[in-house]
This record gives C-alpha cells, structure tokens and sequence, in this order.
C-alpha cells in the first residue's frame, strides 16, 4: 500500500477522533489554568458551556468551533463566541500543550467592574472597555503580548471625581521587553498622555502627564494640582506602578 495513503489516512482518522471526542471529557481531562467552564456539552470539535469563569471574569452562553488545521501545528485553536455579564466577546482561541493560551482577532465590549477582581488597578473605576486587538498571549494568565487598540468610555473614578472623567486610547505593540501602550484621551475633562508597560515579570507602569481643562471639575481640579507644578503647556508628570 503506497505510504502517502498510510498518512492520509492516520491523519483523517486523528481529525476524526478529535472532532468527536466529547467536550465534557476533554476539559476535565486537561482543566486549563484560570479556566473554570459549567454546563459543558457537544464535541471539541463544536460544543457549548452554559457558563465559564476565566482569570476572574464571569462568562455565560460560551460557543466553540475547532479549527481543524490547527492539530497540525501543535496547538488546538478555536473560534469563539462568549458574553460576559454585561457586553460581548468574539475571539479565535489556541492553547499550547504547555497552557499558553493564543487569542486573536479579538473584538468586544465589556463593563470595567467586571476585571476589578483580575485587575486590581481597574478597582473603584466603571466605564466599558471596546477591544479590537489582532493578538493577545496569556501566560499563567499575564499578557505577554497585546497587539492592537483598547478604549475605555465613560470612565467613571468615585476616588477622583463624582462626574466622568472621560474617554482614553490605548495602542498597544510587544516585543521582548514586554507590552507597551500609548496612551491619549479622546475627549473629556482632562488631557492625558502616557505610556504603559507591562513587563514577563507582571509589573505595571503608567507614566505619563494630565492637564486641565475649562470644564474640568473644580474637586478633580484640586487633585490635580497636587501632582506638583505645570509645565508650560500646563501639564504635570504622574506615575501609576504595581505588580499584577
């Protein structure tokens, strides 16, 4: 029998096992770390959970659809549908044999509140978060890498201001140094620029400078103000740091 048949036919009965292997089964036998999925029916190939928790966040109604070709590569990849408590995500998912989990294509709408128990920085802000990122890498649940643009609307802060503060941007590129985002309002009561980096060893920086505005509040004014003296563009430096 010609050896090129042999292969193709291994190779279409592991796709085959794959595609009907039971979802259920797979993830108790693997439990990928920061993951916790409930109500888990149909394949690996094509199933569902009615609800899922990941890094903190709280997940319903959970769609998966393998993407077969990437058997062939050494990772499962997927294209994903979930929604959180509040918004929505779409996203194409690969997990390494290792747990590092790949995601890309990522777009979605989620509330700030929902990420003050995974990122702690974000506790005491409301706000919603509108992600378009083309890659995002998650080692023991850390971005390694982010690529893409990440806006925060309505930012809301009670510790700052009773009133919105505004609206900010983030482009974020990565390298071996880690994860770097240029920050900048797009509109608001303040004017921000700053950069933020986040480095494999999960600390976190926000350097960067804020100015004043005619209609900024007079209670978040004086806050402001205490960051030190103008320059002659009227900004002053701050800097946010912590480990993650």
């Amino acid at each position: 029998m010609n050896k090129r048949f042999v292969v193709l036919g291994v190779l279409a009965f592991a796709v085959a096992a794959v595609a009907l292997f039971p979802a259920r089964t797979a993830y108790n036998w693997l439990k990928p770390p920061g993951l916790q999925l409930g109500g888990v029916s149909g394949t690996i190939w094509n199933g569902t959970a009615a609800e899922g928790l990941a890094s903190g966040m709280y997940m319903r109604d959970i769609s998966w659809q393998l993407k077969p070709l990437s058997v062939f590569t050494g990772k499962l990849a997927f294209a994903t549908r979930f929604d959180p408590a509040a918004g929505f995500m779409d996203a194409d998912v690969a997990v390494s044999p290792a747990g590092t989990v790949y995601l890309s294509d990522i777009a979605g709408t989620i509330p700030v509140n929902l990420l003050h128990a995974s990122v702690p920085p974000l506790r005491g802000m409301q706000g919603n978060l509108n992600l378009q990122l083309t890659s995002v890498v998650l080692e023991d649940g850390f971005p390694t890498k982010v690529d893409g643009t990440v806006s925060l609307s309505g930012l809301s802060a009670a510790a700052l201001s009773p009133s919105p503060i505004g609206n900010y941007e983030a482009n974020f590129t990565s390298d071996e140094r880690g994860v770097r985002g240029i920050v900048r309002d797009v509109g608001g009561v303040l004017a921000v620029t700053g950069e933020l980096q986040l480095t494999p060893q999960r600390a976190y920086s926000l350097i960067g400078q804020v100015g004043l505005r005619p209609d900024t509040p007079a209670t978040l004014s004086r806050q402001i103000e205490m960051l030190g003296s103008a320059d002659a563009q009227g900004m002053r430096e701050f800097r946010i740091e912590g480990q993650l």
